[in-house]
């Protein structure tokens, strides 16, 4: 499965977070996560301690949707207030005003609570007892204005607002007061003051406005009946002196407003009615020209002629046709009895010629008589106008005499008006101004409370215990992003894209069994030789799996020569450079081990007895000869070789300790080229040939040679010897070396063409989690089978004694 290892928090599968990783992140750390839960239970029952316990006192307040009223109003200020009490406004504007600092100042003074300055308030001692509160002014009795509130009643009125909750409950009418106290019986009667307070207050301001009303109304009154009656009296004065006036002006009656005749009175009707006839008049003239036009287009034709209407209706033409008519039927009565040629036929048919002629000359007359029509209809139209023009004069002249009086007459119907709504709004007032009626009411009232509400036990400790998590948690993480080292193998091999060679696990000294307490090892510092020393330990099994993965990574000839190193100094080079001899010697090799140290050359404290007698003079010896002296060519290589003994090699119980022998019992060998004098210019020294002479000439003469070189970024001389070697290997401390460290490291090796085969975790945590740490390693595996313990000589004295 792929597994993202940069930063802190781990990704497998791209999508989940590696919990693993955090639970262990949290373990190894888990002391600060206990230290800060306890921390914070430690601050939650001081929290219980140091604070005071608080009572609530609760009323259920109901706000209806319009004010109770003795006198049904269908005003529009009553409507608005109605509509203003259904709204959640008026629910939102009430809870407000619950917490109002005046009205709360009201309480105080109600309640008595300022004569002790506000101790039994505050809690600071006994107040004053639940009967004995001052008596308060009825709402009925109140005065129009109240004395102004103390400072130390607006103070006490401040402070009470922070123990007032009102809370509007969700879809309905009522309104929840909750109000805190340390005193549960006074938190009972300041909940139940609160709410009485406010209702008292809303009907005394009430109260006040009905007498601030009706007190303005009855003022308004006297103004508007003094006004009325100087409008009647302008009116009867008016009509007085101009009694024209009220032909036009309709005759009103100053002291009804209504009109008593008809609108106009004769003049109007005398001009409406000579603008009829004259608008008629005009209207025939215009009719009996536009036929003489047409008589005149029609010539001589009779059948045009008779097509005009007046003609066609004059009394003359009407006759003459009925003549011709007679006639003609007289005719077809006789054409039945006689023939054409008879006397009769003959003498009625020239009858018929006769009255035709007739009637021509009566209709050829005719345009004459329409002439003369046309001049009297003229004559009469324009005297018709000439009549209206002086009756409109007459009617002006009226009308500018009605005009004043039309004013007087508006100006009086509406004072009147008012008059009378003011003296409508007077009985109404003065009925509702003692009602004590509100649109707020209790409808539920406080117990007395039980139980305190504040603090809350429970609630406090596990907010404690959250709290204290919480910033375990975060300390932890916090410091987990800023702790920059190497915790894992596999963030090892992520981060620097090196295998891992070995992991090491760190060992104190009770991990070393032989090592006896009065050694020269600082107390509580790890034990170096914990290959032959403690062979069943954890970090010896460490050392033998870096033994066999250096010995697969390539052919024999290849890997001969190993160079152990680090990024900084204490990473545990040495240790490890020690131990992996220690256990190439066990298993048959000879291995020569050199100290390429020359700054700080410790592989001469690890091994303190050389020779195979172990006396001081050997120990002397090799104190004195080392590398320097044979880089700078005083001593040659044999002299300066000191030879470890079996007995420090061999595990401990396979070689006899009596024997002075440097073969180990598998037959592998040991020796050590310490440091020497000091060097005064190792970088140059180690630049020569000189090292890479002692280098071809140590792998020549041993099976395995191992170099313990200076920190890469400390110095210059591990990089002049890295050429020379054949496997470089990097020591990195868990939990310590910083990553960019390593890394750097590397990347100075890589220059020199000797990149590192492999990293070596030294002194990881093994006290929990060791899978996690070791991928999987399973230490101890085979302890107390007889593995690694009792050894050869052990077994060769048990077949003698048998």
């Amino acid at each position: 499965m792929p597994k993202l290892s940069q930063g802190n928090m781990t990704l497998e599968g791209g999508n989940r977070f590696d919990f693993r990783r955090i639970w262990h992140t949290i373990v190894e750390k888990l002391w600060i996560l206990v230290l800060c839960t306890v921390a914070g239970l430690f601050l939650a029952i001081g929290y219980l301690a140091r604070t005071p316990k608080l009572y609530q006192g609760h009323v259920v307040l109901e706000v209806d949707i319009q004010e109770p009223t003795l006198v049904r109003t269908d005003d529009v200020a009553s409507r608005m207030r109605t509509a203003f009490l259904a709204s959640q406004d008026a629910l939102r504007t009430i809870e407000q005003n619950l917490t109002n600092r005046t009205l709360l100042a009201r309480v105080i003074r109600a309640e008595g609570l300022a004569d002790d300055e506000g101790k039994a308030l505050l809690g600071r001692g006994n107040g004053p007892a639940p009967g004995s509160k001052k008596e308060t002014v009825p709402a009925s009795k109140s005065t129009a204005s109240e004395p102004a509130f103390s400072p130390i009643e607006e103070a006490l009125g401040g402070a009470l607002s922070t123990m007032v909750k009102p809370v509007v409950r969700r879809g309905t009418r009522l309104i929840d007061l909750y109000v805190v106290n340390q005193d549960p019986a006074l938190a009972q009667r300041l909940a139940e003051a609160v709410g009485r307070e406010y209702i008292r207050n809303s009907i005394e301001r009430r109260a006040r406005f009905a007498e601030d009303s009706l007190r303005y109304l009855l003022e308004e009154e006297e103004r508007l009946k003094a006004n009325l009656q100087k409008s009647e009296a302008a009116v009867a004065e008016y009509k007085a002196k101009t009694p024209d006036a009220l032909q036009l002006g309709g005759g009103a009656n100053s002291n009804t407003g209504q009109n008593t005749g008809p609108r106009g009175g004769g003049v109007e009707e005398k001009l409406q009615e000579l603008n009829t006839k004259s608008t008629v008049a005009k209207t025939e003239r215009m009719r009996l020209e536009g036929e003489l036009a047409q008589i005149e287009q029609a010539g001589d034709n009779l059948d045009a002629l008779l097509a005009v209407p007046s003609i066609a209706s004059a009394p003359a033409v009407v006759e003459r046709r009925r003549d011709v008519a007679q006639i003609e039927g007289t005719i077809a009565t006789l054409s039945q009895r006689y023939k054409e040629k008879h006397p009769r036929m003959i003498a009625t048919k020239a009858a018929l010629n006769e009255a035709k002629s007739s009637l021509k000359q009566t209709i050829l007359q005719q345009p004459a008589v329409l002439k003369n029509a046309i001049e009297q209809a003229r004559a009469s139209e324009d005297s018709l106008r000439t009549a209206a023009n002086e009756q409109e004069k007459a009617a002006l002249a009226l009308n500018k005499a009605a005009i004043g009086y039309q004013e007087l007459a508006r100006q009086a119907d509406t004072d009147r008006a008012l008059y009378e709504s003011v003296l409508r709004q007077i009985k109404e007032t003065d009925l509702t101004k003692g009602t004590k009626t509100n649109a707020v009411s209790i409808v539920e009232h406080s117990p007395l409370p039980g139980a305190p509400i504040s603090p809350n036990p429970i609630k406090s400790i596990a907010l404690g215990l959250l709290g204290g998590i919480a910033a375990g948690l975060s300390l932890i993480f916090g410091l987990n992003a800023l702790d920059r080292s190497v915790k894992t193998v596999d963030q090892a091999e992520t981060t620097f894209g090196l295998p891992v060679l070995a992991a090491i696990p760190e060992v104190f000294r009770n991990a070393s069994a032989s090592q006896p307490e009065t050694d020269g090892t600082p107390p509580g510092t790890s034990s170096y030789r914990l290959v032959a020393e403690a062979p069943e330990g954890p970090a010896a099994e460490a050392f033998r799996n870096l033994r066999a993965a250096l010995s697969l990574l390539g052919p024999e000839a290849e890997r001969k020569v190993f160079l152990f190193t680090s990024a900084l100094p204490n990473e545990g080079k040495s240790f490890t450079s020690a131990n992996y001899s220690l256990s190439l010697a066990q298993q048959g090799h000879r291995v020569l081990l050199i100290d390429g140290d020359l700054r700080r050359p410790s592989l001469h404290k690890i091994f303190r007895q050389f020779g195979p007698d172990g006396d001081q003079t050997s120990k002397t010896a090799a104190e004195e000869y080392g590398i320097v002296d044979y880089l700078v060519g005083d001593i040659a290589l044999a002299d300066t070789v000191r030879v470890v003994s079996a007995r420090d090699v061999d595990i401990i119980g396979t070689s006899d300790p009596s024997s002075t022998s440097t073969v180990t019992a598998t037959g592998g060998q040991l020796s050590v080229l310490a440091g020497g004098r000091r060097a005064p210019n190792p970088a140059e020294l180690l630049s020569g040939h000189s090292f890479a002479k002692l280098v071809v000439e140590a792998a020549r003469a041993y099976n395995r040679v191992v170099i313990d070189s200076a920190p890469v970024l400390a110095v210059s001389d591990t990089l002049l010897m890295t050429p020379h070697v054949q496997t470089v290997c990097m020591v990195v401390r868990a939990r310590r070396t910083a990553r960019n460290a390593v890394q750097r490291a590397s990347l100075l090796l890589a220059g020199t063409s000797s990149r590192p085969a492999g990293v070596i975790l030294n002194r990881l945590p093994r006290n929990r989690g060791t899978d996690y740490y070791y991928y999987y390693a399973s230490h101890g595996y085979g302890a107390g089978e007889g593995s690694y313990i009792g050894g050869y000589a052990t077994k060769r004295s048990r077949k003698s004694k048998g």
